[in-house]
């Protein structure tokens, strides 16, 4: 897979009961520890660890040891860059939710927008419209709040996007990570704590076979600016795990 694809997570040992040392950018408030890495985090009051739940308590998370490497990943990509991440891996595997879970117990805002074969490029970026005091003004999308805000965005299904979303993405992608309104003229510089994640199904399983409806491979040039780490499906073992955790179902039944 591309050149900053992440497999294995590398930090603190997983066997060791002393936590790494906090960098010095960092103090309790502006920063928590996931899975062995330092993360950027939001206010420590509002943090929310789901894996801490009781089972079947809404918005309950299961850490099993599968989600748990891939947490690993997510976390060290997180702590030593400010690279966008792509995660890959077949449906149901977790990718949304362990972003889902990772903004909660960092207590950051993450804006998510589903792609589909007519996603608008102004549900990114923003359009002209109808305003409460009754003139036309802009309205910032989805993509463009989260870059001037310093919040996180997650892009589902991001090879079902049509062509001219990706090419909307090309300049923020780059190493200048600028975002341009085309209607407005409009050159932003994302905040510091901006941070961009994108899931996709593979084209097609690579043990079955199967193709996955719509969906189109991302040209390598596009993946490679994306740190791109892959999501492996929990084993039957581990389902049964989640199932009894977030739904609160015995794994009897």
């Amino acid at each position: 897979v591309c050149g900053r694809e992440i497999r294995e997570g590398l930090g603190a040992s997983v066997a060791s009961d002393m936590p790494p040392r906090r960098p010095s950018r960092f103090t309790d408030d502006d920063a928590d520890l996931v899975a062995g890495f330092w993360v950027a985090a939001g206010p420590k009051a509002g943090r929310v660890d789901a894996a801490l739940l009781g089972d079947g308590a809404a918005g309950a998370f299961c850490l099993t040891p599968t989600v748990t490497q891939s947490l690993r990943r997510v976390a060290r990509a997180l702590a030593f860059g400010r690279a966008p991440i792509l995660l890959q891996g077949p449906t149901c595997a977790g990718k949304t939710s362990l972003i889902d879970y990772l903004a909660r117990r960092l207590n950051v805002r993450c804006a998510r927008i589903n792609n589909h074969e007519h996603t608008d490029v102004a549900e990114y970026v923003g359009r002209y419209a109808p305003l409460p005091d009754g003139t036309i003004g802009w309205l910032d999308g989805a993509l463009t709040g989260a870059v001037r805000r310093g919040e996180w965005i997650l892009l589902d299904e991001l090879n079902l996007a049509p062509p001219d979303v990706l090419e909307a993405l090309n300049r923020l992608l780059d190493d200048n990570r600028e975002l341009r309104l085309p209607e407005t003229g409009e050159v932003i510089t994302p905040h510091a704590n901006f941070r961009l994640f994108a899931t996709q199904n593979p084209a097609s399983c690579a043990t079955s076979g199967a193709q996955y409806g719509g969906r189109k491979p991302l040209s390598r040039a596009f993946r490679d600016r994306f740190v791109e780490i892959h999501v492996d499906e929990p084993p039957p073992d581990e389902l049964a795990q989640i199932v009894k955790r977030v739904g609160g179902v015995p794994p009897s039944l």
